[in-house]
């Protein structure tokens, strides 16, 4: 079998930052197309992987791909993904899977019925760190009981940006949110009973939009373990300091696990300005993250793996996220039903 032909569909921030790179490092998959509704963009992705560039969605679907890759805002996510699918073409989409559980589900159908594979990338469960820690939960027998999961960030873009819109990002219970649901539950290995969702809008951005910008979920899980989920855009890191902070907390039947960067001794660097150096571009992930995940859902694609995480386990993430947020309405805790299909 000859290499996997892909098409990149959003030329953008996680893009440069993340996937260009990883891509350029599989040698098992070949970036044939890169589209954007902006010009400049689709010619500069392009260009990185002697590519064609495209703006025209129609074009690009009508190519011979194997695979698109949906890297945008996530309220195209939906319509992108159901258009791909029914073009014949494999997906593999960032995450949120969806901007709604609804059209989550729409997509999970779609890719049913077409015979293709939808892939969500939650890269956590792709991060070196999170993937030993839950080795060392299993090695050291730690039984997890509570875990408390903290992402927290000044996010850098202004109110006018699609991130702080309700309709067209979530705001941060969603586009946070997820990761976090997916990571508690992935750690804990039960499903959600009930949650309870506060949220805050703290800065500018959020109050002018009405969305959140501060959210904090108490999640029960089977078995009464409790999963506490912290995530924010309303941190006030300087910009030089870093963007993006992970702390975890693990109390378990026979041990205590925790990690957390800002517990890590800081070194400056002093030129014209005060700097901290970042570990990672992202500082969410580390970059080989990505194109671990991304080399898993190729293989997962031409048969070869089992997938690790599968586009339902991403559909419950943002259940999760949706009941949390529906909770902070109602001011008060709310059952998980289960997966609603």
């Amino acid at each position: 079998m000859g290499k996997l032909k892909v098409g990149i569909i959003g030329c953008g921030n996680i893009f440069h930052l993340a996937h260009k790179n990883a891509l350029k490092n599989l040698k098992e998959v070949k970036v044939v197309a890169c589209m954007d509704i902006k010009k400049k963009k689709a010619k500069e992705a392009a260009k990185e992987f002697n590519a064609k560039a495209y703006t025209n969605l129609d074009e690009f679907l009508d190519l011979d791909l194997d695979v698109v890759e949906i890297l945008t805002p996530t309220y195209t996510h939906a319509e992108l993904a159901i258009k791909a699918l029914k073009s014949g073409k494999h997906v593999i989409v960032e995450k949120p899977i969806a901007l709604t559980s609804e059209e989550a589900q729409k997509m999970i159908k779609t890719a049913e019925k077409e015979g293709l594979w939808l892939l969500v990338g939650h890269t956590r469960r792709f991060d070196k760190r999170w993937v030993q820690i839950k080795e060392v939960i299993k090695k050291r027998n730690i039984v997890p009981m509570q875990i408390s999961k903290a992402e927290v960030q000044r996010l850098p873009f202004p109110e006018t940006a699609w991130y702080w819109k309700p309709n067209k990002g979530g705001g941060v219970a969603i586009d946070l949110g997820v990761h976090v649901t997916d990571f508690l539950r992935w750690y804990f290995e039960s499903e959600p009973v009930k949650i309870l969702g506060i949220g805050k809008a703290i800065r500018k951005g959020a109050k002018l939009n009405n969305t959140y910008d501060h959210f904090v979920m108490m999640i029960q899980f089977e078995g009464r373990k409790t999963g506490l989920a912290e995530v924010s855009w309303a941190y006030s890191y300087p910009a030089r300091y870093g963007v993006f902070y992970h702390h975890l907390d693990i109390l378990g039947k026979n041990g205590r696990i925790r990690y957390t960067p800002l517990d890590t001794p800081v070194v400056g660097v002093v030129k014209s300005h005060f700097e901290m150096p970042r570990f990672s571009p992202l500082l969410s992930a580390f970059p080989e993250a990505f194109e671990t995940e991304l080399r898993h859902f190729f293989r997962v694609i031409i048969g070869k793996e089992k997938p690790l995480i599968t586009a339902k386990d991403a559909l419950i993430a943002l259940q999760m996220a949706e009941v949390a947020i529906e909770s902070a309405r109602r001011e008060e805790p709310l059952e998980f039903k289960g997966v609603i299909e």
